[in-house]
C-alpha cells in the first residue's frame, strides 16, 4: 500500500474483508471498532512492562485480536478456533490459581496497570455485546464471540493478578 488514504470512504462507505461496501454506521464497524479498540488499550497495558510471561501472553491475544477483527470484518483466513478459546481458559486457571478467592465484588481499581485491564476488559465486554448485535445482520462466528467472552473473564483475573493484593472492594451504600 503506497499510500494510507484512499479517499475510498468519503462517502460514508467502506469496505469490508470480502470486497463489500457498508455503510459506516453499520453495527458491524461498531465491532470492528471496539476489537481495534481494544487491542490497542491491550498494547497500552504492555507498555506498562507486566512480567515476561503476561507479556507473552498479551502479545499472542493481541495477534488473535487482529485475527478477531479480521473475521468480522467477513476475512475468513485465520479464523478463531476453539484451541483460542481454550488456550484463554487455561491461562485463566493458571492465573486463578494464584488468587485468593472472591469474597464480594470488586471495583475496577487498584494500581494502574490492574486499572488499565479492567478498562481493557469493559472494552471487550462492549465488543462481544457489538458483535452480537452485528451478527443479527451480518455472518460471525460463534468462536469470535466466545472469545471475546472468554477474554473478558481472562482480563478480569489478569486484573486481580497485575493488582497484587491492591483490589478496591465494592461498600454497598458509600
Amino acid at each position: 500500500m503506497a499510500r494510507i488514504y484512499t479517499r475510498s470512504g468519503d462517502g460514508g462507505q467502506t469496505g469490508l474483508a470480502n470486497g463489500s461496501r457498508i455503510d459506516k454506521q453499520d453495527q458491524l464497524l461498531e465491532a470492528i471498532g471496539d476489537i481495534d479498540e481494544l487491542n490497542a488499550h491491550v498494547g497500552l497495558i504492555r507498555a506498562d512492562k507486566p512480567k515476561s510471561d503476561i507479556d507473552q501472553q498479551l502479545a499472542a491475544i493481541q495477534h488473535r485480536l487482529f485475527d478477531v477483527g479480521a473475521q468480522v470484518a467477513q476475512y475468513k483466513d485465520n479464523p478463531i478456533e476453539a484451541q483460542n478459546i481454550e488456550q484463554l481458559e487455561q491461562w485463566i486457571d493458571d492465573h486463578q490459581n494464584t488468587l485468593e478467592p472472591i469474597k464480594q465484588f470488586i471495583l475496577p481499581a487498584g494500581n494502574r496497570i490492574g486499572s488499565h485491564v479492567h478498562l481493557a476488559r469493559s472494552i471487550c465486554r462492549r465488543a462481544e455485546r457489538h458483535a452480537w448485535l452485528a451478527s443479527k445482520l451480518h455472518p460471525i462466528e460463534t468462536e469470535v464471540m466466545q472469545y471475546l467472552n472468554r477474554l473478558s473473564d481472562y482480563l478480569f483475573v489478569l486484573g486481580r493478578v497485575l493488582n497484587e493484593g491492591d483490589e478496591v472492594f465494592w461498600q454497598p451504600g458509600k
